[in-house]
Formats: structure tokens, sequence, C-alpha cells
């Protein structure tokens, strides 16, 4: 593999018997082709989805190709409350430490009803829950000798037009900045906000001496029906684009990632010899598409300070709070 991680493919997917992952989004798109490579390479898997059934097809599948038997646990990432009970389930769980964590949204309904908290949902599935979910989980990735957690990140982040952060100054979880926004803004600044955070929790682990941490995130390809589909305006210019003249058509396949591929970005993050902060991300044009490599995170997402006023934010929103 080069400096920048050019020819990487999942061939280089080394040994990982007696390691433990857990997999978010598992039953879906990229979250499912992860989980299936890591357990094919040895690794004993706990499989997180919000759908039980599809889950249970996903064990299944597991048990029929000889891997170890993974442990499924039901988590939407939307919904914090359901992000606390399976860190539950996990840390009540079997013993041992947790040595990598693959944090990917998964599908979600077209229609996501307005939780209790009047958190935006994008924001919460998609920075929210996982910056959650690895506090929670926290305990178990300090046990193993080396962990790595890897946040999979929209390519929508580079529409964001603002950080969510919301005024300087003490956060307040009841910001504007945190509620549902229109059907560009919340997927885009999601996106963003998830960066930072794997950017972050990288920096925080090397500043509180936690060095056995690694945080890495992987730019998933364009998927314009996942990317730009999350209804309304967003929705409809994808649905136009696919049906409309040949030249959209065409402008839309040309930079799309092709399915096998899509995946790449994941798995590299999370198994090849990468140190923490690294950004891996499709090596294309615009890196909309094409095979993974390593790949420059936005000016924004450097922002050091912008970067802790949104932690902070995001432990007064969800009530965890972790090496702060």
């Amino acid at each position: 593999m080069s400096p920048r991680g050019e020819g990487w493919t999942p061939d280089d997917v080394p040994d990982l018997t007696g390691r433990r992952a857990l997999v978010t989004g598992a039953t879906t798109g990229t979250g499912r082709e992860v989980a299936l490579t890591l357990a094919r390479h040895g690794a004993t898997l706990v499989l997180a989805d919000r759908d039980l059934d599809a889950l249970a097809d996903l064990v299944r599948s597991l048990d029929a190709e000889g891997a170890a038997r993974p442990v499924a646990v039901r988590l939407d990432l939307a919904d914090l409350d359901s992000v606390r009970d399976a860190a539950s389930t996990v840390l009540d769980g079997p013993a041992g430490p947790l040595d990598l964590l693959v944090l990917d949204e998964g599908a979600r309904p077209r229609s996501v009803a307005r939780a209790a908290d009047d958190l935006d949902p994008a924001l919460t599935a998609r920075f929210l829950g996982p910056f959650a979910l690895t506090g929670l989980l926290l305990p178990r990735l300090r046990e193993a000798t080396r962990a790595r957690v890897v946040t999979v990140v929209s390519p929508a982040h580079r529409l964001a037009r603002e950080v969510p952060t919301g005024p300087e100054g003490a956060p307040d979880p009841g910001d504007d900045q945190l509620r549902r926004r229109t059907a560009w803004a919340a997927p885009a600044e999601a996106a963003l906000a998830a960066l930072m955070f794997a950017l972050e929790l990288d920096a925080r682990a090397r500043q509180h001496g936690l060095a056995t941490l690694d945080s890495l995130a992987a730019v998933a390809g364009l998927d314009a029906s996942g990317v730009l589909g999350e209804g309304g305006q967003a929705q409809a210019l994808t649905q136009r684009a696919r049906r409309g003249p040949g030249i959209l058509r065409a402008a839309l396949g040309a930079v799309e990632q092709r399915s096998e591929l899509a995946p790449w970005p994941a798995l590299m993050a999370a198994t090849a010899d990468l140190p923490g902060s690294t950004v891996v991300g499709p090596g294309g044009p615009l890196g909309l598409n094409g095979a993974a490599r390593i790949v420059n995170p936005p000016q924004r997402a450097r922002d050091r300070d912008a970067r802790s006023r949104l932690w902070e934010l995001a432990e007064a929103a969800t009530g965890v709070e972790y090496l702060s």
C-alpha cells in the first residue's frame, strides 16, 4: 500500500482472530459488508441495528458460513434511549475488550418521527447517537490493547453551510442548531458534525493520555439515494435526476459510487495499519467514487475551537460526558 493508501483492496484485510468488533447499521449497505468481511477474517462480532428480523437473517448467514456466532443488539442511533439500552446490553454481556467500533448509520426510514427531546433526527443518527454510544462503550474500548473507532461519514459534509455548534458560550441542548433542519441542511451539517467528532475523539484521546485508542473517519462514496434522498427538496432532486434527460442520468451515474467499492473506505479505515485522525475516502474524481485511499479533511473539520464547542454541545444534549 502506498503512503496515500492507493492500491488497498479487501484482500489486504488481515487475520482478525481474537479481535472483537461492534458494527452499527449492520444489516444493510456498508455496515453489512463490513460485518461480513470482519467475520470472514476471524473477528467476533456484536451486530447492532434497529431491524431485529434483519439482524436474525444476518446471524443465520454468518452461522451458515461457519463464522463465530455474533451477538445481536437492537440499536436505533436516532433514538438516544435506544443507544443507552444497547450500550447497557453490551456492557452487561460477555466480558472482554472491544477492539473495534464501526459507527455506520445504516438505512434510515424516509419518515422519521420527531423525538421527544425534539433533537434533529439526522443530527442524532449521524452524530449525537454515535457520540453517546462511543462514550458509553469507552470502558470496553479502554480494555483493548489497541482499540479503534471508525465513523462512517456521508460525502454530504461538503454541502454544509455552517458547523452546527450554535452560539459560542454555554451549550444549550435546546438550541435551534439541534432541532429539525431543512431537507438540505440537516444531512449535510450532520455529516460534517460526524467528521468533526471522529477527529476530535482522536485528539482528545491523545490529550487525555489514552494512547491505545485511535479514531478514524471513512467517507462513503456518493449514493444519491442515500446522501440526497432524505425527503423534501433533496428527494425530489434525486428522483428528477433519475427520471430526467439522459444527460442528467449520465451525470449522476458518472459520480455515483459502484456498489462493490462502497464499503472499501470503511474496511480500510477499520483494518489497515493507519494512525489516528486518518480520513479514508474514495479516490476518484471529486472524491465521490473510486477505490479507497487516504484523503484530506476539509478545513472546517480541522477547526479545533469549533470541534470543542461541538463536543460540549453533544455532551449537554446527550448527557454522556467523557474525555472532557
